[in-house]
């Protein structure tokens, strides 16, 4: 019997130890994949401007891509417009756009890097980061080279 609760004890600590270890590079990948799943959008978008000639309307929740639907319990996809810092769930200017992805969790970082509290890509092509959701989107290549992994 107490041979038995020693190995049980063990069980647990490596259990204890492993769990992270194993976590840690799941979340990287997903993280990962909201990047991508975040390119995918866009294209969507540009693909919805050439059938209405504009940007509005572009509804990132009714959007069809796999990736935004397999993401979406730990994933928020959302779009703006460059320089307002007011992002929801469509597009609302015909001619700039800006879409993010940032975690659900309230606190949540992306697992890239530490201060990518959001991954961004604008209408121009360019990505950027936002180090908190208060803020602005950076576009310095540090940032967006440490976050976009």
């Amino acid at each position: 019997m107490l041979e038995m609760l020693i190995a049980l004890a063990i069980v647990g600590i490596l259990a204890l130890v492993a769990v992270p270890a194993y976590l840690q590079p799941v979340s990287r990948v997903e993280s990962t994949q909201a990047g991508a799943c975040l390119l995918e959008l866009a294209s969507q978008l540009d693909r919805h401007r050439l059938k209405t000639k504009a940007y509005e309307g572009f509804s990132v929740a009714d959007s069809p891509a796999a990736c935004r639907l397999r993401l979406s319990d730990r994933y928020r996809f959302e779009a703006g417009v460059p320089g307002d810092p007011v992002w929801g769930g469509i597009t609302t200017d015909p001619v700039a756009w800006q879409l993010r992805v940032r975690p659900r969790a309230a606190n949540g970082r992306m697992a890239n890097a530490p201060g990518c509290a959001a991954l961004v890509v604008r209408d121009d092509g360019r990505r950027g980061v936002m180090a908190d959701l208060a803020g602005g989107v950076e576009t310095a290549v540090d940032p967006v080279r440490r976050c976009w992994r």
